[in-house]
């Protein structure tokens, strides 16, 4: 990793865990939102995932997973690229 690329990602893992929390609630509360309505969650990106059971879909920077897991929910087959390691810990927690 060079060197600007080792600065963003502390600045991208600063307190990110702790913020996903206050901004969403905790992980399993964020999982009953998903779980409840996943289509809901990708707000007004819904429109061009009608289709998607099967497809695969890479989901750049995808933080908390907020949008990876409504996506697999829905059928796609979903990967996640993201540099922060306390995005992933989220994700990871949602547990759906």
């Amino acid at each position: 990793m060079n060197e600007q690329s080792a600065k963003n990602k502390i600045a991208w893992e600063h307190r990110a865990y702790e913020f996903w929390n206050r901004r969403d609630g905790s992980p399993k509360d964020k999982a009953k939102q998903i779980l409840d309505n996943p289509k809901a969650q990708l707000k007004k990106h819904k429109q061009y995932f009608e289709q998607i059971s099967g497809k695969k879909i890479a989901n750049l920077c995808g933080s908390n997973g907020r949008k990876a897991v409504p996506l697999a929910l829905l059928g796609a087959d979903v990967t996640v690229f993201d540099i922060s390691e306390e995005n992933k810990k989220y994700a990871l927690n949602l547990n759906c």
